[in-house]
């Protein structure tokens, strides 16, 4: 299996109330990005990223070729795209592999790009 890079999800629905000044601070050190319908999001090792507005899918495909919808990112989720950890992914976490990964935009989307670690606590 390959070792390759890591992409996880941030579904906290509290991130920003419980962190007080984090959605201020990272209003000043963003670059937006604005995808059309169907476009493919395509992020360097490391990086993180908040959806700001609309949807974006993410697929799997599987070894056997099948693709599966592992989710539709609403705004408010932020990625995460970081080398492997050195033990590996725990059974249940939303980390999968970025090889096997396809994250596209459903309607017109805005994400912001922030600098890596910036989601860190």
């Amino acid at each position: 299996m390959s070792r390759g890079p890591c992409i996880s999800f941030l579904r906290d629905p509290h991130l920003f109330s419980e962190r007080s000044g984090l959605m201020d601070r990272l209003a000043q050190d963003h670059q937006r990005i604005l995808l059309t319908t169907d476009q493919l999001l395509h992020p360097d090792t490391p990086s993180e990223f908040v959806v700001r507005l609309g949807q974006l899918r993410v697929s799997q495909f599987l070894p056997d070729g099948r693709e599966v919808t592992r989710a539709v990112l609403q705004a408010g989720t932020c990625l995460q795209v970081f080398a492997p950890p050195p033990e590996g992914e725990k059974p249940g976490d939303d980390i999968y592999r970025l090889n096997d990964i396809v994250l596209m935009a459903l309607g017109e989307v805005e994400l912001w790009r922030l600098p890596p670690g910036s989601l860190d606590s």
